[in-house]
């Protein structure tokens, strides 16, 4: 599947702007010490990002990872402290409130070359973040849904 025929653009934090209105995959390289939600968030913002989705590897420090309970409609959070590959993120760019929202997964891999991996609530970056953002024409927005406890997707808003 060819996503697009552009070249795709390199940028960090610093040169997102330069990518306002893009409809095209690029690619954005985080550095060291920078919270990776705060990073995302204001690259969405500066690239005026409807809606996108995220994948990403390299290295995080002090992650906060979360797993869901759905009979109590709250997360199970843990910090890991130190610094773990990051092996595989998932994710999305959607909206609430039209602002942007994140909603990431990710596989980390730990020192012992174990993998565990989750909801993740926050981090920041180790050596490097290569995250590749692939934008939607529309916003997505979400909804909060009593039933479930989570803000979730709304087909058709």
């Amino acid at each position: 599947m060819v996503l697009s025929t552009q070249p795709v653009s390199i940028v960090n934090t610093k040169t997102c702007a330069t990518l306002a209105n893009t409809k095209h995959p690029f690619m954005l390289v985080l550095e060291r010490g920078e919270n990776l939600f705060k990073a995302l968030l204001e690259c969405a913002k500066q690239v005026n990002l409807k809606s996108a989705s995220i994948y990403g590897l390299g290295a995080l420090d002090d992650v906060s990872v979360a797993y869901y309970h759905l009979d109590r409609k709250e997360y199970d959070i843990k910090l890991f402290n130190g610094m773990y590959e990051l092996i595989s993120l998932q994710g999305n760019i959607t909206r609430v409130d039209d602002q942007p929202f994140l909603h990431i997964h990710a596989a980390i891999g730990l020192p012992d070359h174990s993998v565990m991996g989750g909801h993740i609530m926050d981090a920041t970056v180790g050596p490097t973040a290569e995250i590749t953002i692939i934008p939607f024409e529309a916003s997505i927005h979400r909804k909060h849904s009593d039933a479930i406890g989570l803000k979730l997707m709304c087909p058709g808003f």
